[in-house]
């Protein structure tokens, strides 16, 4: 209870390396605002050291006294996530960086976005990582006016082109960038002989997935066989016995994978066909067993997310983790210090200049790398995915 309390209240948090003298060069719609009336951030007002951190702790509805179990539930992710960031920053600290963090509630409301984005700390800071939730990066977006300072999201995989603010940096891929890597991986591995089935369950996973993937695949490799298919009839009418069978099955619905894994099984083991399987990114969060058979069908996913237990550095963050707050950390932690680390070390080494060197710093961090390119409507966006393929019981990166 009291780490809940100590980790969440403070509202500024000073970081300094040992020997450090001097800093290292409500539910509402927001209103479209006219850009002509906005003023920028004035250079000489910002604290090149200042970070402003937006997370949802919720502690509006919580118990100051004595938080409850649903408190502690109600802002874990939050929690987790400002934990890992300031691991980041202590590392940093180290190193002989200095910081001042100001950590700012934005309650999962509008209303308080909203409110946030127009405060002396948000306004001066040299960076702003958050807020976390779409409906609250949309309207701090709308109404902070940050100069050239960037707005991170950490942790939304949602479609830059919905917020179109230009000084937007999108960590976590969109499902688009998982298309291209998949229909890269599918071109790499298609021979002649072979044909691509993509396996349609209609549901709202397989709609969103699987037209953009069948568009890429085709504009990589023309001469690619691509059949769509529905059923399992239309499945064994479509299989070729001479070639291998790139099958595509994007739906997240365990009760719709089930019947199609038993097909596959069917047709591989029985009939002897060739199945290399394909599926969703968020696959990686389902459990599957040895009777799936994902392993004899070489499964592979994209992903934006893999940790390395047995990594140096993984283990070096996990033991310093566990020693600084007695739990160990979570998906949101080691995103925490992800975003820490890679752009306080920009911040810190270029100064106010750190924007112009986000795409020419390239990072691999301890849950994915960093590799962004910029587009003027909705600004910078990671590129990095990485490929898994289920062996030994769980989905593993490719060698």
């Amino acid at each position: 209870m009291s780490l809940f309390v100590l980790g969440c209240t403070p509202k500024v948090r000073v970081l300094r390396g040992p020997d450090s003298k001097t800093p290292p060069p409500g539910k509402e719609t927001p209103a479209v605002k006219d850009k002509r009336e906005e003023k920028p951030v004035e250079t000489d007002k910002v604290d090149v050291n200042n970070i402003a951190l937006l997370l949802p702790f919720e502690l509006d509805k919580a118990n100051p006294h004595a938080p409850s179990a649903a408190d502690i539930k109600r802002s874990a992710l939050a929690l987790d996530f400002y934990q890992g960031f300031k691991v980041g920053l202590d590392v940093l600290a180290d190193e002989g960086a200095n910081f001042k963090l100001n950590v700012l509630d934005t309650r999962d409301d509008a209303s308080q976005n909203a409110r946030i984005a127009k405060l002396e700390e948000v306004q001066r800071a040299a960076l702003v990582v958050g807020p976390i939730y779409p409906k609250e990066i949309q309207v701090f977006g709308f109404n902070a006016s940050l100069g050239e300072a960037l707005q991170i999201s950490p942790l939304a995989a949602s479609m830059p082109s919905e917020f179109n603010l230009p000084n937007l940096v999108t960590i976590t891929a969109p499902i688009t960038t998982h298309v291209r890597a998949l229909a890269m991986d599918i071109a790499k591995q298609y021979q002649t002989g072979d044909v691509v089935i993509i396996y349609d369950t209609q549901d709202a996973a397989s709609r969103q997935f699987l037209s953009p993937l069948k568009a890429e695949i085709q504009r990589l490799k023309k001469d690619i066989k691509v059949v769509e298919v529905q059923d399992e009839e239309r499945l064994e009418s479509t299989v070729l016995l001479g070639g291998r069978n790139l099958v595509v099955l994007a739906t997240t619905n365990r009760y719709q994978i089930s019947p199609v894994l038993a097909n596959l099984r069917k047709l591989h083991d029985e009939l002897s066909y060739q199945i290399q399987l394909y599926g969703h990114p968020n696959w990686v969060k389902l459990d599957f067993d040895d009777s799936h058979g994902l392993g004899a069908f070489n499964t592979r996913i994209t992903t934006s997310y893999y940790v390395d237990k047995l990594d140096n550095v993984v283990r070096r963050f996990d033991q310093r983790y566990y020693e600084q707050f007695g739990v160990t950390p979570t998906e949101f932690a080691y995103k925490g210090y992800d975003a820490a680390y890679f752009f306080g070390g920009l911040l810190a080494k270029y100064g106010t200049e750190y924007k112009k060197h986000i795409l020419k710093e390239k990072y691999v961090g301890l849950h994915n790398a960093f590799e962004f390119e910029y587009n003027p409507a909705w600004g910078y966006v990671n590129q990095a995915i990485s490929i898994l393929q289920y062996r030994n019981g769980n989905f593993q990166p490719l060698d």
